[in-house]
């Protein structure tokens, strides 16, 4: 009896494992055989949907900004709620995602940046273009609170965009590091306790 043809692996389910054996294992961390026995596809026939191991990184990456990263920065740069409101949600959904018993520890791109090391330049080059992307949309959000008046007039937008697009790494890390779930509660409310009031809010009643 004939055998019949081997099942097509489907590319998106694919590139769905590879992002998972490198987000769990890193660059360095991830063997060929790793990806070969994620996606089920022999190393052939990764090599010509994905390309190199480099490749299939960035692929990875870029597969996990658009598809986990893009709809929290459109949030944080549109919704019409106020600030605080607004980061606290950002910063919870990001602990929330890097606490996921289902997903590896940590933000992909976060932890691509700490292992930076052990990466290739262009690798590591697209990494810190994410990271800036992140920080480019809290820029946006910060200078249109300042425009609006939600911000006092003297406020640096610029600064505080710099400072909480940074507690996103310090709070990816600590979930990674598997810090008690209340201290980096607390870590976000003090880093909340960093925006300034508007004058309007600071007078006693």
């Amino acid at each position: 009896m004939a055998r019949g043809r081997p099942r097509k692996t489907d590319p998106d389910e694919a590139l769905e494992q590879i992002t998972r054996v490198f987000w769990e294992q890193g660059f360095e961390g991830a063997s060929l055989g790793d990806l070969t026995e994620a996606t089920g596809m022999a190393k052939p026939g990764l090599y010509a949907a994905f390309g190199d191991k480099e490749a299939m990184f960035a692929k990875a990456l870029t597969h996990y900004f658009c598809d986990m990263g893009a709809s929290l920065m459109e949030n944080l740069v549109e919704s019409p709620e106020p600030l605080v409101e607004v980061l606290r949600r950002y910063f919870v959904t990001v602990v929330e995602m890097a606490r996921d018993p289902h997903c590896p520890s940590g933000c992909f791109v976060v932890n691509s940046l700490v292992d930076s090391g052990s990466m290739p330049r262009g690798l590591v080059a697209l990494s810190r273009e994410f990271d800036r992307r992140r920080r480019d949309a809290f820029r946006k959000r910060f200078r249109t609170a300042l425009e609006s008046g939600e911000l006092p007039p003297d406020a640096d937008a610029d600064a505080l965009a710099d400072f909480f697009s940074s507690q996103v790494l310090a709070l990816a890390v600590m979930v990674r590091a598997d810090t008690e779930f209340d201290t980096v509660m607390r870590t976000i409310d003090i880093a909340l306790s960093v925006l300034p009031e508007r004058p309007e809010e600071s007078r006693p009643d």
